[in-house]
């Protein structure tokens, strides 16, 4: 197993029940840039769900050999960055796509990617990180016309607690996912855990579909340096001291982005666990 492989071990092993694979900034126009031939760029996308397939079997295989139960199943979903991730100019920060931010143009840029990694076999696509609600629409529309019958998941970043990065307001965005009948969750990633209680309170203003949250560390991401500024952090501990609040206020899935961990998934599982119990 390679070491992408064993990162998703890592997680499995603290107690995820959910992989998202390797390709979040992957992009078939971003790969054909470095010279590779489309063929081999679509190659790549399907390789990064190959290997969480693979992870997954493995870790179930051992767990049945050693007759250890799995609690709960373990899904592999594929990701989707936003067109802000392509760019690594700090755009998926902010929302700002400048002349390209047309929602054709962004359908048109998303469209093959979607539909190799659906091609793939993943168990959910995972469009994370979304910075503007145009993009969403733009989502939700090719999940219809590609007609991709994996549930997917729309998941948004918030600057304030109130608004997406855009400056558009979280319920506009979450409006637009609920109304798509292709859209089994929404919610919240890549987002400081302070601002977490009061999105969620927002999003259930408007919608009965499953809640996910997986905030960053509460770090601040640099896009000019290209580099997270540390000091704005939370630890592990600080982060999952919100995760009773995330349940109580009816979040259905709870993990971690930018700046977590294993032991961030580690220690959610175990006050879960403690709060189930």
């Amino acid at each position: 197993m390679d070491i992408r492989g064993k990162v998703h071990m890592d997680y499995l092993e603290a107690g995820a029940n959910i992989l998202i694979t390797a390709s979040y900034q992957a992009t078939i126009q971003g790969f054909e840039s470095k010279g590779f031939s489309k063929e081999q760029s679509e190659n790549l996308l399907t390789k990064s769900v190959e290997i969480a397939l693979e992870a997954r079997e493995m870790f179930l295989k051992e767990h049945l050999e050693k007759s250890i139960p799995i609690q709960h199943p373990i899904l592999v979903a594929a990701s989707i960055g936003s067109y802000g991730a392509y760019l690594a100019d700090g755009s998926e920060y902010s929302g700002d796509y400048g002349e390209a931010g047309t929602k054709e143009f962004l359908k048109d840029f998303h469209r093959r990617r979607l539909q190799v990694l659906a091609e793939a076999g993943p168990d959910l696509i995972a469009f994370e990180t979304i910075p503007n609600k145009l993009e969403a629409q733009a989502y939700v529309e090719l999940l219809e016309e590609c007609n991709i019958n994996i549930p997917a998941w729309l998941s948004f970043n918030s600057k304030d607690g109130v608004h997406i990065v855009s400056g558009d307001s979280v319920i506009e965005c979450t409006t637009i996912a609920d109304k798509c009948a292709k859209v089994g969750a929404v919610g919240i990633n890549c987002t400081p855990p302070r601002f977490i209680h009061g999105l969620i309170l927002s999003i259930r203003k408007v919608t009965d579909k499953p809640i996910l949250i997986y905030p960053n560390s509460g770090e601040r991401y640099d896009g000019e340096k290209k580099e997270w500024v540390e000091s704005t952090g939370v630890s592990d501990g600080d982060f999952v001291s919100y995760v009773n609040e995330w349940c109580k206020d009816g979040a259905a899935l709870i993990g971690g982005c930018c700046r977590t961990t294993p032991n961030t998934i580690r220690a959610i599982q175990r006050t879960l666990n403690q709060g189930f119990n």
